[in-house]
């Protein structure tokens, strides 16, 4: 009876762990189904500046904010979705890219990435993509928020959205 007592007492402590954690999952800024869907980039703003403080960069390897803002997003569930640059402002490239997209928990975020798939080239043998926390997503809005070094400093790059 010892023994057997002494086999199990490794067995339920680890359940009783994994139970106790089972309950952090809940997701409080943004899940799958509230991401699904078609999408404006209405905004993008800079967190981590100086006030007064321009920044130029290429986001997303299409140009600067002027090409993504007034981009639609397609969000199936399938997790096969497209983006259309629709701005001709100098150095943008309209069109539509083909994405696939997935969330996933990160600690006590929920991280939103996708990877653009082009010419036939199937997700698996893409291995470069783009990462963004959610920092809210419901019915009507989204903000997702990626991070970059800026000079030495954490510079975060916050895309709203409004569904179409």
């Amino acid at each position: 009876m010892f023994k057997r007592l002494k086999l199990l007492t490794p067995v339920l402590a680890a359940s009783l762990m994994i139970a106790s954690c089972g309950g952090s999952k809940n997701v409080v800024t943004g899940e799958r189904k509230d991401i699904k869907g078609n999408w404006t980039l209405n905004t993008i703003t800079y967190d981590g500046l100086a006030a007064g403080e321009k920044v130029k960069i290429t986001l997303l390897d299409e140009g600067t904010d002027a090409c993504l803002t007034g981009s639609t997003w397609k969000f199936p569930n399938n997790g096969n979705g497209t983006y259309t640059i629709n701005s001709s402002a100098a150095g943008c490239m309209v069109g539509e890219r083909s994405i696939v997209w997935s969330t996933r928990q990160e600690a006590s975020s929920t991280i939103f990435q996708f990877k653009r798939i082009t010419g036939g080239v199937k997700p698996k043998n893409v291995e470069e993509g783009y990462r963004f926390k959610i920092i809210s997503a419901d019915d009507n809005m989204m903000q997702l928020q990626s991070e970059v070094t800026f000079e030495g400093k954490p510079l975060y790059i916050n895309y709203m959205f409004s569904k179409l």
